[in-house]
């Protein structure tokens, strides 16, 4: 048998049976195919036929045609096929450097290459190389007449077309150890494997794995994750399942149903490419980045911005359905950018049609999900809603089902820190996208009165820490506004989000599930024993507010525009809804329990509280400038809004007594009076529908017109 198929026949499916008796056929027990030494001068004519198609040379990947076109890659995109692009002109090699004679390195020492055809390279690692390639070609005396932001794949296409190699393992560490994204797969998707399904992660571990903890079976590749704190004991050693992905190849999932057409999919990318030109695009990211990004840090800044300012490769390798649904969200800032303000203002593309595209890709996406299919179905959820006088639809709630189930199944809810084999970016990028999906899920169920889809015992992800959030910059650009953003506040905002989301988690676990409320609903000393610890929990995280959040910046929140109110207002809501389960007892208590005296103090000391509540959330509304209103409010803003009008009411109809009647009802006339002010001060309707809520009950309650005082 010659070396060649010897070779192929080492790459042959394999079964299981082979791998527990160790035969696994694989290149790690067979002789490796010798490699080609990249010999001087031009090399030799490759016809069209093994040239990269346009989208391959764009986004600086191998080109892969099975037996015609589409390649792998533009099919897995449902983009067309081209070959209309020119090569760019390749200088010839250096003669004296193919010999070694410049370098200093002997023409026999051995060259490692490393195929990176199925693993496309993030911008920021990109960057890295450019500025490691170009220390080590100045060390050297090597110039190579490639541009400076020439990517490892570039510098190989100076010498071949196909099948692209160089000469550095851009994921081999100093120590050994050899890191690569488990999202960067062009033409695979990474999926969770959990304990009770088909493929049991106990048994995968009797598999044989390779040097980068990986093995294949047809078209099925499993990776075993290790943990950084001892690289060489796996979890399952520890009493806990192993940690494993499978890396499933997209072809597998071609025939998938439900699915859009491909042309639908190619139409809708050419209807996105004529919204806007590619500096329109980009600074719409730029604002998405500026504007939605320092609350809501679901993407990865290092890796668009490797360079501190956008990649224009982002518009090649982001997904249709990430790119649109950025655009849709950026477009309510694009007052604040000199050119969209001329350019965009006066016809700005229709945001809803922007969001129709995008779930028209998450529906492909679907069947192989990355991550950016998640980050797609996260911006859907914050969308501004279509009609400001209404609650959402059922839909929004089943996208918040289909968004935490497409979590689990990307093995989000595992802890990674300490996973040694992926990037540092992508272990603090998963970790604020769980929490992202767990805060949306929370806030979202907590608004729509159904229960929540993520359960305390179904992850074990740790809190975030500063360690996980990138920090906020401001914009360097000539487009910088003095004062614009509060770095300190911004950098503070998911995290604090993250914490008070828990404690109403919590809130929502003791009192509002089925059998909580039976439990709850009736007996009042049982909801104030539950509460205390709840109370505190909200206490000791307002104390913690550093002075940028503090709960009361009227003239500062005026002059900026901060998407920090509505973490006040989150806070506020959380307190009440911890209110109302304590105010729901009261109403159920028998003769006998309204005379003991624990009973009765404990009823004036909530209905304090209550009121104190409701001050506090009409002062914060009263207190809201234009820089607040304009800037990014989470989706579940707007029910908070309502949830707090609806607060309000239950105060006054169960008012003890005149003078109390009297107290509330002042309140509910200013609540009123500011929430009409806000209502038509700002265009994402946040305050619509918590006034129109307002309006309704006080009409049903006869007190049409409250007075002030």
């Amino acid at each position: 048998m010659d070396t060649h198929s010897h070779y192929v026949h080492a790459q042959q499916s394999v079964s299981p049976t082979d791998f527990y008796n160790g035969h696994n056929g694989l290149a790690l027990t067979s002789p490796a195919p010798p490699v080609q030494a990249v010999q001087p001068g031009p090399r030799s004519y490759k016809s069209r036929k093994y040239r990269p198609c346009d989208f391959c040379r764009a986004r600086q990947v191998a080109c892969k045609i099975d037996d015609s076109p589409p390649c792998n890659l533009c099919s897995a995109h449902s983009r067309e096929c081209t070959f209309l692009e020119r090569p760019k002109k390749k200088r010839r090699p250096n003669p004296s450097v193919g010999n070694g004679e410049a370098s200093g390195i002997t023409a026999s020492a051995p060259i490692q290459h490393f195929d990176v055809s199925s693993t496309p390279l993030s911008p920021g690692f990109i960057a890295q190389f450019n500025q490691e390639q170009q220390s080590y070609n100045g060390l050297n005396g090597h110039h190579d007449g490639l541009p400076a932001h020439s990517s490892p794949d570039q510098l190989h296409l100076s010498q071949t077309d196909a099948s692209p190699i160089f000469n550095m393992d851009p994921y081999l560490l100093s120590g050994g150890i050899r890191i690569a994204p488990l999202d960067s797969q062009t033409t695979r998707s990474a999926r969770f494997i959990g304990e009770t399904g088909e493929s049991n992660p106990y048994l995968l571990k009797y598999y044989k794995y390779d040097t980068n903890d990986e093995c294949t079976i047809s078209k099925l590749t499993y990776r075993r994750i290790k943990s950084s704190l001892n690289p060489d004991v796996l979890s399952d050693e520890k009493g806990e399942p192993p940690v494993v992905f499978m890396l499933a190849d997209d072809s597998l999932a071609q025939k998938g149903e439900p699915r859009i057409e491909d042309d639908v999919l190619q139409k809708s990318r050419t209807e996105i490419e004529s919204m806007f030109s590619e500096q329109e695009a980009l600074r719409l990211i730029s604002l998405f980045l500026r504007f939605v990004y320092p609350y809501f840090p679901i993407l990865s800044k290092s890796e668009l911005c490797p360079n501190g300012v956008v990649s224009p490769s982002v518009l090649q390798t982001l997904p249709l359905s990430l790119l649109s649904a950025i655009y849709a969200t950026s477009l309510p800032f694009m007052l604040y950018d000199d050119l969209l303000s001329t350019t965009l203002i006066h016809s700005p593309p229709p945001a809803h049609q922007l969001f129709r595209i995008t779930w028209l890709c998450v529906i492909q996406e679907l069947h192989t999900p990355r991550l950016a299919t998640l980050q797609a179905c996260l911006l859907l959820l914050q969308r501004a809603p279509t009609n400001r006088y209404t609650t959402d639809t059922p839909w929004k709630m089943s996208l918040v089902g289909w968004t935490v189930s497409l979590a689990h199944s990307l093995g989000l809810q595992k802890e990674c820190s300490d996973w040694s084999s992926i990037p540092t970016w992508e272990m603090t990028l998963r970790k604020r996208l769980f929490y992202g999906v767990f805060i949306m899920d929370k806030w979202a169920s907590l608004g729509a009165g159904m229960p929540s889809h993520i359960k305390t015992d179904d992850f074990d992800v740790l809190p975030l820490t500063d360690s996980d959030l990138e920090s906020p910059s401001l914009d360097p650009g000539p487009n910088a506004i003095p004062g614009f953003l509060e770095p300190e506040a911004d950098s503070n905002h998911f995290r604090l989000l993250t914490e008070l989301t828990i404690i109403l988690s919590d809130i929502m676990d003791s009192y509002y599930s089925i059998r909580a409320t039976q439990r709850t609903a009736k007996n009042f000393t049982l909801s104030l024993d539950l509460a205390r610890s709840l109370r505190k929990g909200l206490t000791e995280w307002k104390d913690s507010l550093p002075p940028a959040l503090s709960m009361r910046q009227a003239g500062r929140v005026d002059s900026r525009i901060s998407g920090n109110p509505s973490l006040s207002l989150a806070y506020i809501v959380a307190t009440m809804t911890l209110f109302r389960a304590l105010l729901r007892p009261l109403e159920n208590l028998s003769s006998a329990e309204e005379q003991e005296r624990s009973i009765v103090e404990g009823r004036l000391a909530v209905r304090a509280g209550a009121k104190e509540c409701a001050k506090e959330v009409v002062e914060f509304v009263e207190n809201l400038g234009r820089g607040a209103l304009d800037a990014f409010w989470h989706s579940w803003s707007r029910a908070n809004f309502a949830i707090a009008s609806s607060f309000l009411m239950q105060l006054l109809v169960t008012s003890q007594n005149e003078v109390e009647t009297n107290e509330i009802n002042s309140l509910v006339a200013r609540w009123r009076w500011a929430m009409r002010i806000g209502s038509g001060s700002t265009g994402n309707g946040l305050m619509s529908l918590g006034l129109l809520r307002l309006d309704g009950l006080l009409l049903e309650n006869g007190t049409g017109h409250p007075s002030v005082g």
